[in-house]
């Protein structure tokens, strides 16, 4: 069964674990797709995280559709 959109508890362990994994491997690269079978959210979840990523300054675009980490430290409009 799929994760409860008002578990903030859940919802936050798992932005937390995204937020690890891309933070010790700044070489990754996110999708989507690749999201949503890593954490087993539905895609419309796994793509409000990419967007909250990118809004925060963590994520960039290295491409149509994926996603790699930013700098650390640069500012999100670079």
């Amino acid at each position: 069964m799929g994760h409860e959109r008002r578990n903030i508890r859940t919802r936050a362990a798992i932005v937390q674990r995204v937020i690890d994994g891309i933070v010790h491997n700044p070489s990754v690269t996110i999708t989507v797709h690749t999201l949503q079978q890593w954490l087993g959210v539905p895609s419309d979840a796994a793509r409000r995280i990419v967007e909250r990523l990118i809004a925060s300054g963590l994520l960039k675009e290295v491409q149509k559709g994926v996603w790699a980490r930013a700098a650390l430290g640069s500012p999100s409009w670079y």
